[in-house]
């Protein structure tokens, strides 16, 4: 831990039933929406007329703005509560899908993109540091917040492509409902103060810790990871023959490994992070890193499993991480920066390998994943602790 730091998990929420229950409620709904409109969404940019490259930009406008979003949400929770950050972010998610309901065109599809993009931010950084800030293990309750949002995301994208057969607009709508009964358990969090203004928060003098140089590179591969699993891996999967009911298979089994695998990591805190992050690491590159090959499907789906099972570990000991190696008045900083790495590489990871498509899928993503995930098991390593 570095030096006058104290715990993650101060005890400033109660850890009552009714805190852990609406947080994890409100994380359901949200993601249920997400799901619905992570499917309906690109298809409805293509049957307006617009291009696949258009709905690509489209995509990759929220991912930025995300990103963006999540940089400057350091500063944003120093003048309001993280939680009244959460309630946002659920109503943002509501009006934009909702804003497709009643128009079409390109100018509100490129609106609904960015402001979907701010609610993801704001939910998922919000939500972690309400977590880093109560007294609840951080890392039991990391994972069960992992394990709602699952369920949503497994759940939402059936039933978006269920409504979109008979409706888009039945499915934004749907999506809307759902995102804005969200806001009701958000708003049974307990509403913390602002983080106090105090120095030290740049990102630049928050990475001289330890806890957080270890939280941003489990990020990174993480990030990594999860754009992959996003892009080039149907693709890999169908060049090895695979039917798309195969191929949504594989990628909700490898989802589902990460979120139940992350419990596995609830007792692991202290010293005893960092050595475990450089063996998860390890394992998501060899896992990953064959993925794009003519391989067996089985082959890959088992590779799949495996790196879901290692980055949903990750994910849980980032946040552990970062919430312990700073004082808890910049630990909403911390896990901000940790959101932005994560964030960067998942938009990042599927323009690198497109980048590097000249030398084949195979090699592109190997390169790819090697320099983007092996850091996470290389720098974690304790002969690597400078503090």
């Amino acid at each position: 831990m570095a030096d006058g730091a104290a715990p993650g998990r101060a005890a400033s929420v109660p850890p009552t039933r009714r805190e852990a229950s609406s947080q994890y409620t409100g994380a359901l709904l949200f993601s249920l929406s997400l799901g619905i409109a992570l499917v309906a969404y690109p298809l409805f940019v293509v049957g307006q007329g617009w291009s696949q490259t258009t709905a690509g930009v489209l995509i990759g406008l929220s991912a930025a703005v995300q990103v963006l979003t999540r940089w400057r949400l350091g500063s944003v929770m120093r003048r309001v509560s993280n939680s009244h950050v959460i309630t946002a972010a659920a109503v943002l998610m509501g009006l934009s899908v909702g804003l497709l309901v009643v128009d079409s065109g390109l100018v509100s599809l490129a609106v609904s993109s960015v402001v979907q993009g701010v609610a993801r931010a704001c939910f998922w950084t919000g939500n972690q540091v309400q977590i880093v800030r109560s007294a609840r293990s951080t890392s039991k309750a990391i994972a069960t917040l992992n394990m709602a949002a699952t369920v949503g995301m497994l759940v939402g994208p059936a039933l978006g492509g269920i409504l979109a057969q008979s409706s888009f607009r039945t499915a934004f709508a749907v999506a809307a409902v759902v995102a804005f009964a969200g806001v009701i358990p958000t708003l049974a969090l307990v509403r913390l103060p602002p983080f106090a203004r105090v120095g030290g928060h740049s990102y630049r003098r928050l990475l001289v810790s330890r806890g957080v140089q270890v939280g941003v590179w489990a990020s990174v591969a993480i990030g990594a990871w999860r754009g992959l699993l996003g892009s080039y891996v149907p693709i890999g999967l169908d060049a090895a023959g695979s039917s798309e009911a195969v191929i949504g298979v594989v990628v909700a089994v490898a989802n589902g490994a990460s979120a139940l695998s992350g419990y596995l990591a609830v007792d692991t805190e202290g010293s005893r992070v960092a050595p475990s992050v450089a063996r998860w690491g390890a394992v998501t590159l060899v896992a990953t890193m064959f993925v794009g090959f003519d391989l067996p499907v089985a082959a890959v789906a088992a590779a799949l499993v495996v790196g879901g099972v290692a980055v949903g570990l990750l994910q849980v000991l980032a946040i552990t991480a970062v919430s312990e190696g700073v004082r808890d008045e910049l630990q909403g900083d911390a896990v901000t920066i940790a959101g932005v790495a994560r964030g960067a590489t998942l938009s990042g990871a599927p323009f690198g390998v497109a980048a590097l498509l000249v030398v084949g899928l195979g090699p592109a993503v190997l390169v790819a994943t090697a320099v983007l995930v092996g850091p996470a098991a290389l720098f974690c390593l304790p002969r690597f602790n400078r503090n």
